[in-house]
């Protein structure tokens, strides 16, 4: 699990098929609060490519296009795999949005979803955590510190957001390009959900509900202007945080990753299930509806934990 970013040009066997369905699988974990289509990169072994074709969109890359060197300029950044993923991703974030959407929409489900949530979080926490390499009392105390700056980091973003509604519940294109730009930073991290962070922000709904729309021709012409305008911002958000993302993982990989586990951690309060449609909290009652809730949270727990331990046993490789 232990990956550095690549840094050289060697490009593993492709498969088209394989990587679709890869894409898939990272696609249907972007959309959902607490899992990342980061940590599936990871898991399934194509983590290290996908940052490392994302950092070729450079000035190399500029200058092909512009000499119309079309080949040499797809082949520089790996477009076949690039696109074959975007293909896959696509169809998960198309397919889990529109029964995310659903499953948000009415009390019952809503609470049994965010419990799932919470233990997807819970077992990201313990995945990433593992990770991070403790030699001695310093790396201890700076990975407590650093796990703490980010649950108070989560923690009062969520709070500033949850008193400010007015301002995500319709938002604005300009805040749809910011906040994709924000949350596909999330999505390509290994262990924090870009999902999460749009639901922090306070725009998750809003934006589920677009591939339902989409896909029933409601409102077509602006469903379809603020996807487009969510992927460009997402797209912006990639190439330059993939930079910056390869630097920190090289460089201050187990302080990155202590700082992730708090902001995962603080992001608990945000998917907690004991709360009403309209976020309000809920008492935790000694009764079956809230044991249901419990066992939820430990079943999502052991599954991604299982799945996780299934994955790492199996080789992978694209």
């Amino acid at each position: 699990m232990q990956q550095q970013p690549s840094t050289d040009d060697q490009v593993p066997q492709h498969r088209p098929l394989q990587t679709i369905l890869k894409g898939f699988l990272m696609g249907n974990a972007d959309v959902v609060p607490g899992v990342s289509g980061g940590t599936v990169a990871l898991l399934l072994g194509i983590y290290d490519h996908l940052i490392h074709s994302i950092g070729r969109f450079d000035s190399q890359f500029c200058r092909l296009l512009v000499k119309r060197n079309w080949r040499q300029a797809a082949e520089h950044v790996h477009l076949r795999f690039i696109l074959s993923l975007l293909l896959g991703i696509f169809g998960g974030i198309l397919c889990m949005g529109t029964l995310s959407h659903w499953l948000l929409e009415h009390q019952q489900s809503r609470q049994f979803t965010l419990a799932a949530f919470s233990g997807m979080v819970l077992a990201s926490c313990f995945v990433i955590g593992n990770q991070i390499q403790i030699r001695n009392r310093r790396d201890s105390l700076q990975a407590m510190l650093l796990g703490l700056i980010g649950i108070a980091f989560t923690v009062l973003a969520g709070s500033a957001f949850k008193h400010a509604p007015s301002q995500v519940t319709d938002p604005t294109y300009f805040q749809l390009f910011y906040f994709a730009a924000i949350a596909i930073c999330a999505m390509i991290l290994p262990g924090i959900s870009g999902a999460l962070i749009l639901m922090i922000l306070g725009v998750y709904e809003h934006l589920v509900a677009l591939p339902e729309k989409l896909i029933k021709g409601i409102d077509l012409g602006e469903t379809t202007k603020q996807l487009i305008i969510f992927a460009c911002g997402a797209a912006c958000g990639l190439i330059v945080f993939s930079r910056v993302l390869r630097f920190l993982l090289t460089k201050y990989r187990h302080g990155t990753l202590s700082l992730l586990v708090g902001i995962m951690l603080g992001s608990l309060s945000v998917v907690w299930p004991f709360q009403d449609i309209n976020k309000q909290p809920l008492p935790i009652a000694l009764d079956v509806h809230s044991a249901l809730l419990i066992i939820t949270i430990a079943f999502s727990t052991s599954l991604v934990l299982w799945l996780v331990k299934l994955s790492n046993s199996a080789p992978t490789q694209d």
